[in-house]
């Protein structure tokens, strides 16, 4: 009963919101909060008894012979679930100061609010056909989203994303009628679906390349990325749930569900498959950093370093050690807050002071120092430097890496570190030893009740997430007690 009411409650909202969203301004905030604090609350009461060793909550709402539409409260879901229903509720609270003196507001929030409902219905999905039939809720869901400013560069961006998304969303499509052709089945099976390694090398190289390409486009793997960059048109709280914390950990999740519960990670490995990603990953890496140092505008910088951070997940996720394993984990919980810190602060950046662009920061802090100094901090977690959470989840990796003897991704790991301060440090330099140069400000006045910063409606969600990142960084007892139950019920009895 409680997955059904995480994902049916924000629906009805999504009604609600655009039943009463132009009478009353109210009632539209109202029906924003109550999917979202209520999913996180029950998603909590989940998270719980996972943790506790409770039996896991399922739902079979269609359950025909070929055919079924199953959820189940795993360890991998209710550990994706909970910063995901967080996150939500600070990005709702974030859009009420953002999106303040914006237009299609009503559109904007039923779209924000039904997307939790798809992202729920992905996380919880039990089997490859729920999987995606909310995987391409998700896709549709956020396109009005990204068109939202409605300008012919808007449109553009929407058509670059639709084409890659739903393209990416055919390959999954494809994998899923080929799988059930090779097994019979659809469901997500803890080590990976038995069935599958008496299969052909062939067939089981055409199942991996559908499975690739089609999460490749949502995890940003090069050449499947360019989308990433010009999605960021859209308001910048949906840049920030797109990149940290739906669409492309989505993606992601998509992979972790492919190796662990359809291939398993025995035989994925022993295909070679495991290698392949790895290689493909590190090449993101290194071209997304160095791309990173191009951007000038600071969006597309913090979307460069999405593209660059999913990669280094993947890399975890593939080591197939224990520890490399958890880090590849751990990194999805914690780049969400680090990096929806930093997207929260460039909104607040571009809406108070009307500059997007790095080079004209000088002086900033002086400004907007609560802003800059949680941007600081989630740029220090990104790059993997203590005490923020980041090098957590990368000391974790390096050492799965270093333990399974492939030194090589560690020295990568590295290396696109060094290449992050190059572009990360430019912009907080400029902010807080730098001058205001050409009067490269034009702020808000009197927004809030502290000078030139956001007002509290954007400023408190940006301190909230921040001091998570830290704290994390130091005690990281919400995800590193879920991270094993998640990663139990991944690989099952048999690695």
């Amino acid at each position: 009963m409680e997955i059904l009411i995480i994902i049916l409650l924000p629906i009805i909202c999504t009604i609600m919101i655009a039943a009463v969203g132009r009478k009353s301004v109210f009632l539209r905030n109202l029906f924003v909060l109550i999917p979202t604090v209520g999913d996180f609350l029950l998603v909590g009461h989940l998270a719980w008894q996972v943790k506790s060793g409770g039996t896991a909550a399922s739902l079979n709402l269609v359950d025909l012979s070929n055919f079924a539409i199953k959820f189940e409260a795993s360890g991998i879901s209710v550990y994706m679930a909970l910063s995901m229903t967080f996150l939500w509720i600070m990005t709702a609270i974030y859009s009420f100061g953002y999106m303040e003196h914006e237009h299609a507001q009503v559109r904007y929030y039923a779209a924000l609010v039904l997307n939790l409902a798809a992202a729920m219905g992905i996380v919880f999905a039990s089997n490859l056909v729920t999987f995606f039939i909310f995987f391409e809720l998700l896709t549709i869901a956020v396109y009005p989203l990204v068109v939202h400013e409605e300008t012919d560069a808007a449109y553009l961006a929407g058509k670059v994303y639709g084409v890659y998304l739903l393209t990416g969303g055919a390959m999954v499509l494809m994998a899923t009628v080929v799988l059930y052709c090779l097994t019979g089945t659809f469901d997500f099976v803890p080590g990976g679906i038995p069935a599958l390694a008496q299969q052909s090398t062939f067939m089981l190289t055409v199942l991996f390349v559908l499975f690739t390409i089609g999460f490749g486009f949502k995890a940003a793997l090069v050449p499947l990325c360019y989308w990433l960059p010009e999605a960021m048109i859209a308001p910048t709280p949906i840049s920030a749930v797109l990149h940290a914390v739906a669409v492309v950990n989505v993606g992601v999740f998509g992979f972790v569900r492919v190796i662990y519960n359809i291939f398993g990670p025995t035989l994925y490995n022993k295909m070679g498959f495991g290698s392949v990603i790895a290689v493909m990953a590190a090449i993101t890496i290194l071209y997304s950093a160095f791309q990173g140092l191009r951007q000038k505008e600071i969006k597309r910088m913090l979307a460069m370093s999405t593209i660059n951070q999913l990669s280094f997940m993947l890399l975890g996720l593939v080591s197939f050690s224990m520890i490399g394993m958890t880090g590849g984990l751990l990194h999805i919980y914690y780049h969400s807050f680090m990096k929806i810190t930093l997207f929260y602060c460039a909104g607040a950046i571009i809406t108070q002071s009307k500059n997007k662009y790095v080079a004209n920061m000088g002086g900033l802090a002086k400004h907007m120092p609560i802003t800059m100094t949680c941007f600081a901090v989630a740029a220090v977690g990104i790059v993997g430097l203590p005490p923020v959470a980041g090098w957590v989840s990368k000391w974790y990796m390096m050492q799965g890496f270093l333990e399974m003897g492939k030194p090589i991704y560690a020295i990568i790991f590295l290396l696109s570190s060094l290449i992050e301060l190059g572009f990360f440090g430019p912009p907080i330099f400029r902010a807080f030893f730098r001058k205001e140069e050409n009067n490269s400000f034009n702020f808000q006045q009197d927004t809030s009740k502290f000078g030139s910063e956001a007002p509290w409606a954007m400023l408190a969600p940006i301190v909230i997430v921040a001091f998570f990142s830290v704290l994390f960084g130091f005690w990281g007892f919400v995800p590193h007690g879920l991270v094993k139950p998640a990663l139990s019920g991944l690989l099952g009895k048999g690695f």
